[in-house]
């Protein structure tokens, strides 16, 4: 491969020197929620085609790769608007990038020549590294991906913002990312608040975005106990009325906090009446039933009854979603509530045998779930230790390495077991390298 070429390429700013990662199960799965989305409804339609097209020469479907990366370059083309000039640049250095990996250096180089062209055209402002829309363009991309990549995107946004200070794209942009950053133990009342601030900003410069008006009444009531029934009501008919259940996840969860988790369950039931197909609607119940079942302590005719709905709503969740690892092993936890530790171990040792090819943040939860399904079935305590440690160890902010960290910090505070001074050496090591 031509070396002076490729170093012309990593100097390009695109979906290819983002470190995205190729991690196969979360590409999979993104690219799965993306395909779910009605094209006609995707608002940033140009930012959707090329990350589609990114994911697709990711997985190894070049052609796939080629027709996305082309679809949002005629788009842009179609628009003539000068944002959608400087956008072309990161679709051409993505162009530039597929041909590259395909071994047509000739095409790499036109298209590494029209992204360089354009980048003079279009320069960025004195006061960012980046133009507002190739930020922004990265911002969008990097907030589908783990809290790390979501901390990039606030930096991206808050860039985006300084040159294009009342950009509803670049505000909303932020309130997402900034949402969805941080772990449980990270939150203090000033990110809370400074949180609150960013959503509440986003959602007044936009009324009429159903996803921002119900995370902005979510984040009233987390972060001021502020209760808004009439309100949330209203979005849920909106939601209903519109079709648009974008924040379908936020009103449930609102319910599910302000009252108890059966009135969420009677939303969701509700949408589900007027949208029987919606995967989002399936994603979310789902959740909800199963949360209803964890809390229920006592066994009982209707735990019975309800696990048996679980099963069966995961079983169906998990066939839309194969590669969803959060629905496999909370069908797995709900097959140890059906007394089929069999089912729910095959669950675990057919996620474990695939560990490579999942995330970071996702290999903790898995080891973490795995840890605690032991420890619970009672089958080996000593092997739950070990899954613990693996969660905790691997380098990733996520609330399942903390939760790892704090059973094991628990457990040598006990001293019943016989692996404390071991434990013990392993949390100095691993706490160390935070």
């Amino acid at each position: 491969m031509d070396s002076t070429l490729k170093s012309n390429l990593k100097r390009l700013e695109c979906h290819f020197t983002w470190d995205l990662g190729q991690y196969r199960n979360e590409l999979q799965g993104l690219r799965r929620n993306m395909l779910d989305v009605e094209q006609q409804a995707c608002i940033r339609l140009i930012h959707y085609y090329n990350l589609l097209g990114y994911i697709q020469q990711a997985l190894g479907f070049n052609t796939d790769a080629l027709k996305y990366l082309h679809k949002a370059e005629s788009v842009m083309q179609e628009q003539g608007t000068e944002e959608a000039g400087v956008r072309l640049q990161v679709n051409k250095a993505n162009l530039a990038w597929v041909y590259f990996l395909m071994g047509e250096m000739d095409k790499s180089k036109g298209y590494l020549e029209e992204a360089e062209r354009l980048q003079r055209m279009h320069p960025a402002p004195p006061e960012c590294a980046l133009h507002p829309e190739v930020s922004g363009e990265k911002g969008w991309t990097l907030v589908k991906f783990n809290k790390s990549k979501k901390r990039q995107a606030i930096d991206c946004f808050k860039m985006a913002l300084k040159a294009e200070p009342e950009r509803k794209e670049w505000h909303k942009g932020l309130a997402i990312a900034m949402s969805r950053a941080y772990i449980t133990s990270e939150f203090t009342k000033q990110l809370e608040a400074d949180i609150l601030k960013q959503v509440k900003t986003a959602a007044e410069m936009d009324p009429n975005d159903l996803f921002l008006q119900s995370l902005y009444i979510l984040k009233r009531f987390e972060v001021q106990a502020e209760k808004n029934d009439k309100e949330v009501q209203s979005l849920v008919e909106r939601s209903i009325n519109t079709g648009n259940l974008e924040g379908l996840g936020y009103i449930l969860e609102y319910f599910k906090k302000i009252s108890n988790i059966q009135r969420a369950i009677q939303e969701g039931q509700r949408v589900q009446e007027k949208f029987p197909t919606s995967p989002k609607v399936w994603r979310n119940l789902s959740n909800l039933y199963k949360w209803k079942l964890f809390a229920m302590n006592n066994y009982s005719q209707e735990r019975e009854i309800l696990t048996q709905t679980c099963v069966k709503l995961f079983e169906k969740f998990v066939k839309h979603y194969p590669d969803c690892v959060r629905g496999w092993l909370a069908l797995a936890s709900i097959y140890r509530y059906a007394h089929n530790t069999k089912r729910a171990n095959e669950i675990y040792q057919q996620l474990l045998s695939e560990k490579d090819d999942l995330p970071p943040h996702t290999q903790q939860f898995l080891y973490y779930s795995y840890a605690c399904h032991l420890h619970q079935s009672r089958q080996s305590r000593d092997q739950s230790i070990n899954f613990l440690m693996k969660a905790a160890e691997i380098q990733n902010i996520s609330e399942d390495k903390q939760k790892s960290i704090e059973i094991l910090e628990q457990t040598v505070k006990n001293g019943i077991s016989s692996r404390c001074e071991e434990i013990s050496q392993f949390l100095k090591r691993v706490l160390n390298d935070k």
